[in-house]
Order: C-alpha cells, then sequence, then structure tokens
C-alpha cells in the first residue's frame, strides 16, 4: 500500500501454464494452494508468483518482462519442481489487477510444454496437483468441486461471471 496515494501498489509478477499431451489430449497442470494461505487459499492455480530482485540480476536488466521469464522459471520449481529455462516460455497474456482491490499485480502468463511429466511439491504451499483438460477444470468449478481464480478461469477459454 503506498502511503501517500493510500492505493496498492501495482507488483510485478509471472504464471506459467504447463501443458502436456495426456491421454485424452491437451492436459494443463493445476496446482491447489494451501487452503490456509491468506492469497487464494485452497484455489487451484498455475504455477506463479511475485518478481523478486534476484529475477531481475538474472535476466541482466531492468526491465520487468525479462525479469518476470525467470520469476516463472523460478515459482515452477518451487511450486512444481519443475526445471524450464526463460526460452521455454511463449507470452500468451498479461493481466494487471483491477483499482481498488488490496493487493494488484501486473502478471506475465506463459505457456510450457512439460517433456518430463514428473511433477513434486512440497506440502506446503502446495497441497496437491492434477493434470486436467481445461473443458474438465471448468466442469469441476461448475460443479462446485475445485475454486479456479479469475485469471486462472480465463486461461482455460471461459470469461468469469
Amino acid at each position: 500500500m503506498n502511503e501517500v496515494t493510500g492505493k496498492a501498489e501495482v507488483k510485478p509478477a509471472a504464471t506459467v501454464v504447463l501443458l502436456r499431451d495426456g491421454n485424452t489430449g491437451l492436459e494443463l497442470l493445476y496446482l491447489k494452494r494451501n487452503s490456509q494461505l491468506a492469497f487464494f487459499g485452497g484455489a487451484w492455480v498455475f504455477p506463479g508468483g511475485r518478481v523478486d530482485p534476484d529475477d531481475f540480476a538474472r535476466a541482466g536488466c531492468h526491465e520487468l518482462e525479462p525479469a518476470a521469464r525467470w520469476a516463472a522459471v523460478r515459482e515452477a520449481k518451487e511450486e512444481a519442481g519443475v526445471d524450464l529455462a526463460p526460452q521455454d516460455f511463449v507470452l500468451f497474456s498479461e493481466w494487471t489487477t483491477p483499482p481498488g482491490r488490496p493487493r494488484r499485480f501486473r502478471t506475465w502468463f506463459y505457456l510450457a510444454v512439460l517433456q518430463d511429466n514428473r511433477v513434486e511439491i512440497d506440502g506446503g504451499e502446495i497441497q496437491d496437483y492434477r493434470w486436467m483438460r481445461p473443458g474438465i477444470a471448468l466442469q469441476k468449478r461448475a460443479a462446485g468441486e475445485i475454486e479456479l481464480p479469475g485469471p486462472t478461469f480465463v486461461a482455460c477459454g471461459r470469461r468469469p461471471a
């Protein structure tokens, strides 16, 4: 929160949508956040998080998008145990949280194909994972079986209500 304006500062972030060719078609990796977390606790999300100062150092510049690629690399490793490189990503979307929200992020969304299907979660921040076809995730959300935050919902192919 900016002390002068009283408004939430927009922080840079990155998300990576991991894809694989499943037995019945394209599947995405969804991670279940710990229900005790204040930000989207219990929701099913894609790996992602804030851009840290070290991400700028790894990018070798002070530009946001290259640092966001490194944040996506780091978050994929931390949350899903997946090793990727910045060049593995295809940028497909960018979101900025609307004004008036207590937390605001400018988030770059990347796609990456996961060749090795091995996923390792920590059991702390991330409690579970599932590979699902986007349509199945949307059906589970409609049935009240899972929660998908707005950007995750839209990335699956739907606009939030």
